[in-house]
């Protein structure tokens, strides 16, 4: 009677869950990440990530993935003669480091461009935040469309248009690889579900990136006490040439 009982609340639990489920689907999205954390070791190569859900209504499904915005400093380059030399740089605030934009479809039969840039669907949305010191220098007027091919080729501005696969029309998945070096932080993964062109349901949800181990103490060594670790390097460097010194003097003396 007692096993009987306990089977009872178990199939109760299991259907109220469901009815919930269901209920948050119909109003708009459930999604959820495999793994919302990503650890960072000496033998890190990269890795995928997972996230599926499902939709209350048939449509098209859309990921954006970002990094924490970082700053960076982009250098231009200039012909002196025979010579390719640096000609300026400029420093650019508030960027994000990565962008992964993934979808069901090419995401201009999605939805229109300004519906598309309205939610940051696009590379160039993603720099409309970005700031600059000053006025910009000769040569960097058009610094975003430099900096979204930089990136490009970096592999950490990525368009994946068929990266999310839908299956009865109301169930998704998709997944993406983050390369060997990416910046480390709290990442935005957020999913839109789109139909006939207009936004009908958004969830957010985040992705942890830390470097652990060796690497995070290196990383922190470098970013806060840089001056301490070029003397550390030095010394290190120093001791290892007078101990390889004094081993080939130890062998030649043993030869002689």
């Amino acid at each position: 009677m007692r096993t009987m009982r306990r089977a009872l609340a178990w199939a109760l639990a299991i259907l109220c869950f469901a009815w919930w489920a269901g209920a948050r689907a119909e109003s708009g999205l459930l999604t959820e990440l495999q793994s919302s954390h990503v650890k960072i070791t000496t033998g890190f190569t990269g890795q995928h990530v997972f996230v599926f859900g499902s939709t209350g209504r048939a449509g098209d499904i859309v990921v954006r993935v970002t990094s924490p915005d970082e700053t960076e400093v982009l250098s231009r380059k200039g012909r002196f003669g025979p010579f390719w030399l640096k000609r300026g740089k400029l420093r650019v605030k508030q960027v994000p480091g990565l962008v992964y934009l993934l979808s069901n479809r090419p995401l201009d039969d999605i939805a229109g461009r300004d519906t598309l840039a309205r939610y940051g669907l696009t590379f160039q949305a993603n720099l409309a935040a970005a700031k600059v010191g000053g006025e910009l220098p000769k040569g960097f007027e058009n610094w975003q469309a430099a900096f979204e091919r930089l990136k490009r080729k970096q592999g950490l501005f990525r368009k994946l248009e068929r990266g999310v696969r839908l299956e009865g029309g109301r169930l998704f998945s998709a997944d993406f690889p983050l390369p060997a070096k990416l910046p480390v932080g709290r990442y935005r993964l957020e999913v839109y579900a789109f139909r006939n062109g207009v936004l009908q349901a958004h969830h957010e949800s985040t992705l942890q990136v830390d470097e652990v181990g060796v690497e995070r103490w290196l990383s922190g060594v470098t970013e806060h006490n840089a001056w301490a670790f070029g003397i550390l390097f030095t010394l290190l460097a120093v001791a290892l040439g007078l101990t390889l010194s004094m081993l080939l003097r130890r062998k030649g003396a043993r030869r002689d």
